[in-house]
């Protein structure tokens, strides 16, 4: 069943016309001329009292500038998508950086610079506000550190961690999150609106990168992609002749499971958050996620079934079915 986002409104017209009655022109003209006072109302209602629906991902709202080393994308929910300059992002897309670097700039010109090891989501949309269009940004920092400076038109902008929500307009700073999860903030120009929840003003020590790759929302970012990676390479082998079909089923399955099993970590994660319009988000991804896992479980057994081999048995160490996103020569 569809909803109905609110301030969204639905108007019925009806009537109906008599064939008794022999003046039937007089009547259709006044019937008429009701009509188009109706729909005239209709259409002032329409474009004054209907805001758009919520974080669509209709259209693009920024843009990535330029990035340099590890980056990761989730693009309209694809983790498929390489990274480019000026490729589009659109509301709900991730920005992931390992040991690298990425920028953002948004439609009004606000920047965002990423820094190493850090995770992060944006989210748009316009709202009405009786006769002005507003545009509410949210850019969810789940781990990491990031460089900002707002744009020139109005928008209404709000960072946010785990920990803290921060409205901010007209201004530039940093964002961050030490290694023990502590929100930092610091502003070289203006500063917040509003604060809500725990934060410590001040810079972050940078999280080594051993440290960074433990965090339950980067590590379930890698699992997502490396799933992507496996589909990938499991297609060609089915395409060789080398695998079966329900093989590349299997792969989409988990596939799928994996980009919810993100989705449900960042979103569990975002529960401590001191905003309850936060936590109302929160909890509707996690039931979205698991409504999704639960249906990509199901589609795996199926391929098992169809003769699909759990193990991969196809792939060996030396070539996996998947690129793990991390640098050997950085491990223990």
């Amino acid at each position: 069943m569809a909803t109905i986002p609110d301030g969204w409104h639905s108007y019925t017209t009806c009537g109906t016309i008599s064939t008794k009655n022999t003046n039937k022109g007089e009547k259709m003209a006044m019937l008429l001329k009701k009509m188009s006072k109706t729909l005239f109302l209709l259409l002032f209602l329409s474009i004054f009292f209907s805001p758009a629906p919520a974080f669509s991902q209709e259209k693009p709202i920024a843009r990535l500038a330029g990035f340099s080393g590890t980056v990761l994308i989730s693009n309209l929910g694809s983790w498929e998508v390489k990274p480019a300059k000026d490729l589009l992002l659109y509301s709900m897309d991730k920005v992931v950086t390992r040991i690298g670097n990425a920028t953002i700039i948004f439609n009004d010109g606000a920047t965002v610079e990423i820094k190493s090891n850090s995770n992060l989501l944006i989210q748009e949309r316009e709202k009405k506000k009786g006769f002005i269009t507003v545009i509410e940004r949210r850019i969810l920092l789940f781990l990491g550190k990031l460089n900002f400076r707002t744009g020139k038109s109005k928008v209404e902008t709000r960072f946010e961690t785990t920990k803290a929500v921060i409205g901010i307009r007209g201004t530039a700073g940093i964002l961050s999150i030490g290694a023990d999860g502590m929100t930092y903030i610091h502003f070289t120009e203006g500063g917040a609106k509003y604060i809500l929840g725990d934060f410590v003003r001040g810079i972050a020590k940078d999280v080594r990168v051993e440290l960074a790759d433990q965090d339950p929302v980067q590590r379930a970012t890698f699992v997502a992609k490396a799933a992507v990676d496996q589909v990938k390479r499991t297609a060609k082998k089915v395409a060789d002749g080398e695998m079966p079909e329900a093989q590349l089923a299997l792969a989409k399955a988990i596939s799928k499971e994996t980009a919810a099993m993100e989705v449900l970590t960042y979103a569990e994660a975002m529960l401590i958050s001191p905003d309850e319009k936060t936590l109302e988000w929160a909890r509707q991804q996690i039931a979205k996620a698991k409504e999704t896992i639960q249906q990509a479980k199901e589609d795996q057994k199926t391929a098992i079934k169809n003769g699909a081999d759990p193990a991969f048995k196809g792939f060996t160490p030396d070539n996996p079915g998947f690129d793990v996103p991390t640098d050997k020569k950085i491990q223990s």
